[in-house]
């Protein structure tokens, strides 16, 4: 099976391994520090086993290439859709659970490719090692594990010897700079510039920077829109402003900055609260109408939003739901 790669920046030693195709394995493990392409590599090898093109692999155009790019492909899966709602909004270990679930799931047949397809990006435990290790060794033939973590080094002895490594490095400056360009044609060379010297060769790191950078204003009016109606506490003015978000021009890819943006809203509120007058006159706004229990509740239910944003929610149904819990605290 030879790998489509040349949207994969750097990692020249990486793609010499991959030079022949993907070696015959059932589990991979995927190392590299965060924002260094780990997950950009693990979605293409996971899009390379469910695609049905011809020649090189992901082919990219295919119904199945396309639903993995959307996220909705039936057979491949991120461990997030095995963990319950509270474990999903943290950021710890895999649970046993959701371990369990993976395992059970794993046994039932792909209901469109050939491949049924796992990417498990949790930090694991030994405990949740040794809960995956049977599944590693004896699994069924049609399934692919993707173990996508910092460093390999730090998994068991026994899970890495049933695993092929592949190991993404940060990229050198230049190459940065390149790929920057052709993701962003539309923005200033000096941005671009700014960001491939600032992220230590992490392209992840630069593309968070410029997306957070460009959305600033272009989110500006939506957390106003929210924040008068958090500081009247007014549960219709909290429904408007969820219609607005699902009629408007705001779109799903908007939802996570605007999630984030919101949370640290909160935070410096709650803040100002303790400390004095806040910087910005939305988080003054919000600490002198609301108590520091709900700006409290109020952060933790905006990054929980961030979180349900790794499944596919449409801004309408995610909007309607901030409204709804953010009403259930101002109204206690």
């Amino acid at each position: 099976m030879a790998l489509q790669l040349r949207d994969f920046a750097g990692n020249q030693g990486l793609k010499r391994q991959l030079a022949g195709g993907l070696p015959r394995s059932h589990a991979w493990i995927i190392s590299g520090p965060a924002g260094s392409g780990r997950h950009t590599l693990a979605r293409l090898m996971a899009s390379a086993f469910v695609c049905r093109g011809r020649g090189e692999v992901p082919c990219g155009l295919c119904q199945d290439c396309r639903k993995v790019a959307r996220g909705i492909h039936p057979d491949v899966a991120e461990v997030a859709r095995f963990l319950n709602q509270e474990d999903l909004a943290k950021d710890g270990d895999l649970k046993i659970y959701a371990v369990r679930a993976l395992r059970s799931d794993a046994f039932v047949r792909p209901t469109e490719a050939d491949r049924k397809v796992y990417i498990i990006d949790r930090p694991l435990s030994p405990q949740d090692q040794n809960a995956l290790l049977k599944l590693l060794e004896d699994g069924p033939a049609y399934a692919v594990f993707l173990l996508v973590v910092e460093n390999a080094a730090a998994l068991l002895e026994t899970v890495r010897s049933r695993c092929t490594e592949l190991c993404c490095a940060p990229v050198t400056e230049g190459e940065a700079l390149a790929w920057l360009r052709t993701r962003y044609p539309n923005r200033e060379d000096s941005a671009l510039r700014a960001a491939a010297a600032a992220c230590g060769g992490l392209l992840g790191v630069a593309v968070r920077q410029l997306e957070e950078d460009g959305q600033e204003d272009a989110l500006a009016p939506w957390l106003e829109l929210w924040a008068e109606a958090l500081s009247k506490k007014d549960e219709l003015a909290l429904m408007e402003c969820s219609v607005k978000m699902q009629t408007g021009q705001f779109q799903r890819a908007d939802l996570a900055p605007f999630y984030r943006r919101l949370a640290r809203l909160c935070h410096e509120a709650l803040t100002a609260s303790y400390t004095g007058p806040a910087a910005q006159p939305l988080s003054a706004k919000l600490a002198g109408a609301l108590s520091r229990r709900q700006l409290a509740a109020l952060e933790a239910l905006a990054e929980q939003g961030r979180q349900d944003c790794a499944f596919y929610v449409s801004v309408g149904h995610s909007a309607g739901w901030l409204a709804a819990k953010a009403w259930e605290i101002l109204s206690r």
